[in-house]
């Protein structure tokens, strides 16, 4: 399978349009619960009508599984610089790893679990974990006090094409559970404009679905002058 996802937008309206791009939302389960998660834009940008400037805008992403975790307490954030943090949204996270899924052929050993430290942020680097469901990858969570003020997420990483790795949908995790994660191939684009890693209220209405589940690398994605959109995939 192709390592990047493409997404090329044509604006055919008569206006300069805004665009961003979201993931759906990966499932997550704890000791056989359903976890609610939150999704993040994954990226923006405007593009003038294709017919006047023959311009298109360009979205990529690694097809690569990541782990990621974040917090926004400075004594946890010893990865990075200090950022400024507003509710949810984060420009970059602290920690994160490739990471494997754990294939249907179960007598693979991949590395699809991690460990997250909290004392000072981190991930330790994946190993093999017999118990992970088929198509997940599973993080382990340490016992800690939740604090107010206290906001600690992770959960499914987008590598954005040479650049950083974005908190695409996440959880905030409860102390001592493991957690599996099951991120898929799918992303939307919309019209509007939220800053990459800005938190968002997933729907998929009015969007364009870009499903690389198939084994697609690009999504041609137009967007029409009755504000509708259409797909080809190739």
């Amino acid at each position: 399978m192709p390592h990047t996802l493409t997404i090329v937008i044509r604006n055919l309206s008569q206006s300069k349009m805004q665009f961003y791009a979201f993931q759906h939302p990966a499932d997550y389960q704890s000791s056989g619960s359903v976890l609610q998660s939150s999704s993040a834009s994954l990226a923006t940008g405007a593009v003038l009508p294709y017919k006047s400037s023959g311009s298109t805008l360009q979205f990529q992403f690694e097809r690569q599984p990541h782990v990621a975790a974040f917090s926004n307490q400075a004594k946890f954030a010893m990865l990075v610089k200090p950022q400024p943090f507003e509710s949810a949204a984060q420009t970059s996270v602290v920690a994160n790893w490739p990471i494997a899924l754990t294939p249907k052929d179960q007598t693979k050993q991949v590395p699809n679990d991690t460990q997250l430290t909290v004392g000072s942020l981190g991930l330790s680097m994946p190993v093999y974990a017999s118990g992970i469901p088929e198509g997940n990858f599973g993080i382990q969570i340490p016992s800690y006090t939740p604090t107010g003020g206290l906001k600690l997420y992770c959960g499914n990483g987008i590598k954005v094409k040479n650049t950083q790795v974005v908190l695409s949908s996440y959880v905030t995790p409860a102390p001592v559970s493991h957690i599996f994660c099951a991120p898929k191939p799918k992303f939307y684009v919309k019209t509007g404009n939220h800053p990459v890693g800005s938190p968002i209220s997933f729907s998929s209405t009015g969007a364009a679905l870009c499903d690389f589940t198939q084994g697609y690398s690009t999504c041609n994605v137009d967007y029409q002058p009755d504000g509708t959109f259409t797909v080809h995939r190739q």
